[in-house]
């Protein structure tokens, strides 16, 4: 009576780890913890009828030997659920028709080894061995079917313990003595199994926080450059509008005054400063609107078939007339197709392209215009004998408030929305925009729109 008290520890461990367990899944709810928890259930029912078979078995005995249909069951099935535990641990839980095979697989297991019963000799080393056979299974799930990590290898390494021992277990000449040796090793690499499982769950609650921790993060870097923007975007502001109202203020103060003495000539050129300082007014406005159209993705175009040669001669005239000593050549083949474009936008897009071009060149270097057919699309490009970019430079050409000279005295002016607007138009249309170094130096800018398609 008294050796069959020693299997109450372990039955006592067992039913704490299935309630520590399944504690774990109401809070946590993942599907391996309940696979787990009903494992620790089983394995209490194991341990009961191993005090069972040792109360009405032979005392010196192998109590293996005499654990009947009802504790051999529940050995095999607690075996075999620590081989679903592992599985569902490694994310890797079993199809019915595994389910099936299993549960098919059982029944002639049970059948062979109660088969067995009778003679007594051969029952005790199959339970083990079949037992064992499992947790080397679980084993082998473990350490190579899953994701490396602590809580697996520590795991794994206890379920091969585990089946090592039911092995040799199953060879030797097994008394009561030995049994209880063996049952005792058993828990506790049992025990160890099931600290790993809830092990597991701290780790994947680490991991959610590193992950959170990973988020937070990222959004206050954001945070910190969405600073950064508003801060460009304020001095940006202040200096481009600085300008032209100091230039305006100053011509209008100028002409007001009743003392100033001006011919026709004077007063002219005076309000043609106002002039032109107001269309640079109107276009940093009309450019902020744009762009936060397209930030919102509420920037319209009105895509229609368009003839992309004449756009380009009438983006070409309007620049030589701006610039009667500039060097400008348009390569056009004798016919492009039709494209699918919003004329007055792609023109602005053009024209914003050669404004920059005229800016960054010398002022006796060329520019030059091209457009040919490219899989589907046609493809402009305009090509200056700047400086040239920087792979940084041209990584962030086309971000808005950039700009090549960031100092308040470069030399020229500009919000650095031009090229972020040509990129939000240009994609509007289902195109793209890009920046390579030419040849020859210098830059160029290229973007791709689509052919109409001509319908069957």
């Amino acid at each position: 009576m008294p050796s069959a008290f020693v299997f109450v520890v372990p039955a006592g461990v067992s039913l704490v780890l299935a309630l520590l367990t399944a504690a774990a899944y109401h809070q946590a709810r993942r599907g391996y913890l309940a696979v787990w928890a009903a494992a620790w259930a089983v394995a209490v029912l194991y341990y009961l009828a191993l005090i069972g078979a040792v109360m009405a078995g032979d005392p010196a005995g192998d109590v293996f030997g005499m654990l009947g249909p009802a504790g051999t069951t529940l050995g095999w099935a607690r075996a075999v659920v620590f081989w679903l535990g592992a599985r569902w641990l490694v994310g890797k839980p079993p199809s019915r028709r595994l389910v099936a095979l299993l549960l098919l697989g059982t029944l002639l297991w049970l059948g062979c080894v109660l088969g067995l019963l009778e003679g007594q000799g051969l029952a005790a080393p199959v339970t083990r061995m079949g037992e064992a056979t499992w947790f080397l299974a679980a084993a082998a799930v473990l350490l190579l079917g899953g994701p490396r990590s602590m809580v697996g290898l520590l795991a794994g390494t206890m379920l091969l313990l585990l089946g090592l021992q039911g092995f040799l277990a199953s060879w030797l000449v097994m008394d009561l003595t030995g049994t209880i040796a063996s049952g005792w090793v058993s828990s506790a690499l049992a025990l160890a199994v099931g600290l790993s499982v809830l092990g597991r769950l701290l780790e994947e609650e680490r991991e959610v926080a590193n992950a959170r921790s990973r988020e937070l993060a990222a959004a206050n870097a954001r945070l910190a450059e969405l600073d950064r923007l508003k801060s460009d975007f304020v001095s940006m502001v202040s200096h481009e509008l600085r300008t032209p109202l100091g230039l305006i203020k100053g011509y209008v103060g100028t002409l007001l005054r009743r003392d100033a003495t001006l011919d026709d000539a004077t007063r002219l050129e005076f309000l043609q400063v106002v002039d032109e300082e107001t269309d640079s007014l109107t276009e940093l406005v009309t450019n902020l609107l744009d762009m936060s159209r397209i930030e919102a993705g509420t920037l319209r175009v009105d895509c229609q078939p368009t003839p992309l040669g004449p756009l380009l001669e009438d983006c070409a005239a309007r620049l030589r007339a701006r610039e009667p000593a500039r060097r400008l050549d348009v390569a056009l083949p004798p016919a492009l197709p039709l494209v699918l474009a919003d004329e007055r936008r792609i023109a602005q897009v053009v024209e914003n392209l050669l404004t920059n071009a005229v800016r960054y060149s010398p002022d006796a270097a060329p520019i030059a215009v091209r457009a040919r057919v490219v899989n589907g699309s046609v493809e402009v490009a305009v090509a200056d004998q700047g400086p040239g970019l920087t792979p940084e430079q041209r990584a962030q050409v086309f971000e808005k408030f950039f700009r090549i000279d960031q100092s308040d005295s470069r030399r020229f002016g500009g919000a650095g929305l031009g090229l972020a607007i040509c990129r939000g138009i240009v994609e509007a249309h289902r195109g793209r925009i890009w920046v390579e170094n030419g040849a020859g130096g210098g830059s160029v800018f290229a973007f791709t729109l689509p052919v109409q398609r001509e319908e069957p």
